[in-house]
C-alpha cells in the first residue's frame, strides 16, 4: 500500500498494489483500503464499470458494517453520525450501501427482534 496525493480518487489499484490519497482520515483510509482489497480479491485491474463498482461497494459495506451492529442499535435514537462513528465507517455512504443491500432475512430480524 502506498499513500500519494490523488486528485479525484480516494484510492485505486492495479490489481497488485494499492494507492491511497494522502489526505484521508483514518476512517476513510480503512474504508478505502477495504474497498480496494475487494477489487484485488475479485481480480480487478484498473477502472471498473459502474455496476462492478456498485457490487464492490456492497461487499465492502457487508465487511465493515455487521448487521448485528445495526440490529443492536434498532429502536435507539442514534444520529447517523453517531452510528457511523461507532462503526468506524464513512458517513453516510457506507451505512446507506449496507442498508440498501440488506437481505430479506436481515430486514425480518429488525422487525421481529
Amino acid at each position: 500500500m502506498h499513500t500519494i496525493p490523488l486528485e479525484r480518487l480516494s484510492g485505486c489499484t492495479d490489481g497488485t498494489a494499492i494507492w491511497l490519497d494522502t489526505h484521508l482520515t483514518t476512517t476513510e483510509r480503512r474504508c478505502t483500503l477495504t474497498h480496494e482489497l475487494v477489487h484485488i480479491t475479485r481480480g480487478h485491474t484498473g477502472h471498473q464499470l459502474p455496476a462492478i463498482e456498485a457490487a464492490v461497494r456492497e461487499e465492502t459495506a457487508r465487511l465493515l458494517v455487521p448487521w448485528a451492529a445495526l440490529h443492536a442499535s434498532r429502536g435507539a435514537q442514534l444520529e447517523i453520525w453517531n452510528l457511523v462513528q461507532e462503526l468506524g465507517v464513512t458517513p453516510p455512504r457506507m451505512l446507506a450501501d449496507r442498508i440498501q443491500h440488506a437481505s430479506a432475512k436481515e430486514w425480518c430480524s429488525l422487525q421481529h427482534g
